[in-house]
Parts: C-alpha cells; structure tokens; sequence
C-alpha cells in the first residue's frame, strides 16, 4: 500500500547565500565515448564524478563542481579565458554564422542557474531547464511576487505566507517528503544583490572573449544574456 507523503517545513534562520551557477553537461565536451555510471549522481556520486572530469579534460577542462556528482561550477570559478572560450564555443557553436537579429532571437542566457545556501549546507540547486536568467524569478520572490517562480522542473513553488516566503517542492522525495522552506525575503533580497553582482563580473569577463568572434556593437549585448542579465536598457537587437 503506498504510503501518503508528508510536508516538511524548514524554516531558514541561516545566513542566506544565492550562488550563480553554469551547467557542464559532459557529453558537450566529451571527445570519446566513454559508459556511463550505472545510477543517480545521488546513488553513486563518485562515478559521475569521474566521469565527468574525464569528459571535460577531453576538450582541456579541470573544473571543481559544486560537490560530487554535480555538473554546476559556480561562475566565480569560472575566470581561465581557455575555459571560459570552450564554454561559449558549445553554446554558440550552432549559431555563429546567423545574421545578428537572428542570433539574438536564439541566443538564451547559461544553462545552470542560482543555488540556495544557508550558511555552508545547499537547500535548493536548479532543476532541469533552469538557466543564468532565472535571476529575476529570485528577485521577485525577494520583493513579495512569488507568481511565476521558476528554477527548472520538478517545479519549485513560491509564495507568500506572512511573514515569510514558502518555497515547496512539487514532487517528494525518494523517502516520500515534500520539502519545503520558509525563508526571510529581507535576506534573500541580501542574497539576490550579490548574486546579481557576481553575474555583472561574469558578463565582464565574456566581454573580450566575445570580442575574439562578434563585433563591438554586439559583444556587450551577447555578454549580458549570456550572463542571465537580459538585453542592457536602451538596447535594440543590433
């Protein structure tokens, strides 16, 4: 007889921490076939592990994900201008050659997207589909507009339960908890404003290596929606 799932409520006391991520799927850089692990990430962390990091030295990548199993690397890890160059090499690979309002009109922000920390311990990290961008769904959490949050699927739901702001998971855990927190949006807002700084230094960084490829009038627009940042204000589609 299945058994009914149960609600857990967290209340996040902690110092929060709102941390940008980019997703390094192995199979973009992996040069050779290679079996993959028999399990979850969560099952056998360090299969993925090694698997991972024999993909990415394929193509001269030795990053540190955020722990085992993991395909995130927080972007301030991400400042090696090789690194940085084969990451935007897989994600405009297929649209270098478009004419300038079509790359824009394809061009989507990092794949990866924002983790949740309290002090030191992970909460949430992005779901399937989640990207650099999702940045604004924090935001209007941060400012009491929960409506439309999104991290990725399973979804995430937000709202507003005085005083606090619920995040709770749609579909339980593999022991039949749904989880779901409750978090000051005074301290998320704190944790939103660095996060946006460092995806600022981010689009920085991309700046003159999209420059190696694009024209001035399109490496600082490309830079910020790579970054998650949106078009600039008072840009047009060049």
């Amino acid at each position: 007889m299945p058994t009914t799932p149960t609600r857990e409520i967290v209340t996040l006391s902690g110092e929060l921490h709102l941390v940008p991520v980019v997703e390094f799927e192995p199979g973009s850089y992996a040069r050779q076939e290679r079996p993959r692990p028999g399990g979850s990430g969560e099952e056998v962390p360090r299969d993925w592990q090694h698997y991972w990091e024999q993909s990415l030295a394929d193509s001269g990548l030795h990053l540190e994900p955020l722990f085992s199993g993991s395909w995130f690397v927080p972007i301030s890890r991400l400042t090696d201008p090789h690194v940085l160059r084969q990451m935007l090499r897989i994600k405009l690979e297929t649209i270098d050659s478009a004419e300038p309002v079509e790359l824009f009109d394809r061009v989507i922000a990092m794949s990866g997207g924002q983790v949740l920390f309290e002090g030191e311990h992970v909460v949430l990290t992005p779901r399937c589909c989640g990207d650099l961008s999702d940045l604004e769904n924090w935001e209007a959490a941060a400012r009491r507009e929960p409506d439309g949050f999104w991290i990725g699927h399973p979804q995430v739901f937000a709202s507003w339960e005085e005083p606090w702001l619920l995040l709770r998971e749609e579909e339980p855990d593999r022991n039949g908890v749904h989880r779901a927190w409750h978090l000051s949006p005074h301290a998320l807002a704190e944790a939103v404003l660095a996060a946006r700084k460092e995806q600022e230094d981010f689009a920085r960084r991309l700046i003159p290596l999209l420059s190696e490829r694009f024209p001035p009038e399109m490496t600082h627009p490309l830079a910020s929606v790579l970054s998650g940042l949106g078009m600039p204000e008072g840009t047009d589609n060049p």
